[in-house]
């Protein structure tokens, strides 16, 4: 899911996110950087010769808002807060839920057969 899009002269970032925790930046509609987070990870790319990070940052108990960060230099160029989609929630909810109860189920099943 895009989450935010940053404008830097012609060129644009896109950050996206998936349900299962991995984040996507596309410099103008390719993809530059992929990689896994929870709480939010550092991205790096190459735009004009010059770098860049995007930072992203998320709370999973405190707001269910995203905290991104395009630095340049080491000084922030943009920041945007964008709210985290309620599935994504709701699916690690019900994937928990999932987990929760196969778990119960299995140590049920290994405590029946050593009785």
């Amino acid at each position: 899911m895009k989450y935010a899009e940053f404008n830097i002269e012609k060129n644009k970032i896109e950050f996206l996110n998936s349900v299962f925790g991995t984040e996507s930046v596309l410099l103008n509609g390719e993809l530059v950087s992929k990689k896994f987070s929870f709480s939010g990870i550092k991205h790096e790319l190459i735009l004009n010769s010059e770098s860049f990070i995007l930072k992203s940052k998320y709370e999973l108990f405190d707001k269910r808002e995203i905290e991104l960060k395009l630095i340049k230099n080491g000084e922030t160029v943009e920041k945007q807060i964008v709210k985290a989609d309620k599935k994504h929630r709701i699916y690690w909810m019900l994937i928990g839920i999932g987990l929760g109860v196969g778990t119960y189920e299995l140590v049920n099943l290994l405590i029946g057969n050593l009785n």
